[in-house]
């Protein structure tokens, strides 16, 4: 992420999964942030460029980031996707893969049944062909799944 914004100033950086940033990233994010100047120290040398960028970013939650990082976001929780919401995002996503409308609405059932994250929808509709496809994975090879944090038994 440094070099890309020595390299290129962008007016925007957009950071996705920024939950999952190290601390010193989080560190660096936070300067840029509350200064708008870049700057590393490598090997006894130091860049520094002034960047006028604004920051947006997703997460899947707030815990991991910085208190001070934190602070300098506007936060914004979406709410849950609902059953019929689900279900039409996954056909959709499925149906670039090439997935048979059938086949997705019974990965997209199944999945809401477990864990409810579309991640599992994807990673069925790579494997699946048919709806007994569909119940033959959910049975064999997804444990444990989750639902809303708990492990399934």
């Amino acid at each position: 992420m440094i070099d890309y914004l020595f390299a290129n100033s962008p007016r925007y950086l957009l950071v996705d999964e920024i939950d999952k940033m190290s601390p010193k990233d989080q560190a660096f994010l936070l300067n840029l942030m509350e200064t708008g100047i870049v700057s590393e120290t490598k090997y006894g040398k130091t860049r520094s460029a002034e960047i006028k960028t604004s920051v947006f970013a997703t997460g899947n939650g707030i815990k991991k980031l910085s208190v001070p990082l934190l602070s300098r976001f506007f936060v914004v929780k979406l709410q849950p996707y609902t059953y019929e919401q689900f279900c039409g995002i996954t056909e959709k996503l499925l149906s670039h893969q090439k997935i048979d409308v059938q086949v997705a609405s019974a990965i997209a059932d199944a999945v809401w049944k477990k864990s409810q994250d579309i991640r599992d929808c994807r990673k069925i509709g790579a494997l699946a062909k048919s709806t007994e496809d569909v119940e033959f994975i959910i049975d064999k090879f997804l444990w444990p799944m989750t639902r809303q944090g708990e492990i399934q038994t």
